[in-house]
């Protein structure tokens, strides 16, 4: 038996309670989970949010997870001791979009802790394939943030391609929108990070820590030059439209959040200014490589945007990421 954080088929709940320890098969690990962080996907599963119809409960839920691998056979006998990391994204390899490397968009694509159980348990089980080895000079709280980083790696290296130099705006203080923010500092563009008022004294004050300004929706002086590149990251109809007004002609809007309501906007303005509209979901394998690295780089600051619950505390967690109490939620499943 192991303890685990389960959602109920009740919407907005989930339980802390004892479930029987995965059993292997023959290409699967067993991982001895240290951390899973909370994702925006998990609170829209949690709350039945539209677009995770299909997420069936009882399920153990979370995608963003390092552990150690303590059980696997056959080719898997590799990894055995290793520390390591999950790609959330778990694909047949086969479909004619694999075979054209957008694994990410995989046409019988699965996520583990939505599709099946996931990481927020003492163990976990995953196939062989998807295992990341976590790289020595790496911890493995920060190795938890490795699938958020590599969406933001894909939205802004792959997608928006982004270059030095390029002025960024990114729309949402989430943890999704700091990464994008982090990514693209990291390649050297100047990036403005817009949040709420009410991020003001919380999500807004990391701005500086990673050289990125901050900017308050609404205040007085707004922003004085048009945008490159937006990334909309706050998953908000009005967020969109607060973006958009910062593009430039001929710029590019990059759309990473997952929105719960529909957005409206007016085609003929977009044609009129040649903005391109680009959507990123996901990550490939290779955007982890790099977001170890960015993670590495970062470690010590993004250590404060973190907040730790033991798992036995997974409710209390998820509570706090909806209201906006903490800006990243981590469940240390050693406790």
């Amino acid at each position: 038996m192991m303890l685990a954080a389960v959602k109920t088929r009740q919407k907005g709940e989930i339980v802390v309670k004892s479930v029987e320890q995965p059993q292997l098969s023959a290409d699967e690990v067993l991982i001895r989970v240290d951390y899973c962080g909370v994702c925006g996907s998990d609170l829209h599963a949690y709350n039945h949010a539209p677009g995770y119809e299909f997420v069936q409960g009882p399920r153990i839920l979370g995608h963003e997870l390092s552990g150690v691998v303590v059980e696997g056979g056959g080719g898997a006998g590799s990894l055995l001791h290793k520390r390591v990391t999950v790609e959330s994204i778990q694909y047949c390899g086969e479909c004619p979009t694999c075979r054209s490397g957008r694994t990410h968009i995989c046409e019988r694509l699965q996520v583990i802790g939505l599709h099946f159980d996931g990481g927020m348990a003492r163990y976990v089980k995953c196939r062989s394939r998807f295992v990341r080895e976590v790289p020595a000079t790496l911890s493995n709280l920060a190795a938890s943030l490795a699938e958020p980083m590599s969406i933001a790696v894909h939205a802004v290296e792959a997608i928006g391609k982004v270059r030095a130099g390029e002025r960024i705006l990114v729309q949402g203080a989430g943890i999704i929108g700091f990464f994008t923010g982090i990514v693209c500092r990291s390649l050297g563009a100047e990036v403005i990070v817009a949040g709420l008022p009410k991020d003001r004294e919380t999500r807004l004050v990391h701005a500086a820590t990673f050289g990125m300004v901050p900017h308050v929706e609404g205040e007085s002086d707004g922003i004085r030059d048009k945008a490159d590149v937006v990334f909309e990251c706050s998953g908000s109809p009005q967020g969109v439209q607060a973006s958009l007004e910062t593009l430039k002609k001929g710029g590019r809007a990059v759309f990473v959040a997952l929105y719960e309501a529909s957005v409206e906007l007016f085609l003929t303005r977009a044609v009129r200014n040649e903005w391109q509209l680009l959507t990123s979901y996901g990550c490939r394998p290779a955007d982890y490589t790099r977001a170890f690295g960015i993670l590495q780089q970062y470690e010590p600051q993004l250590r404060q945007m973190v907040s730790i619950y033991p798992l036995a505390q997974a409710g209390q967690a998820f509570a706090d990421a909806l209201q906006q109490k903490v800006l990243k939620p981590v469940l240390d499943a050693r406790n």
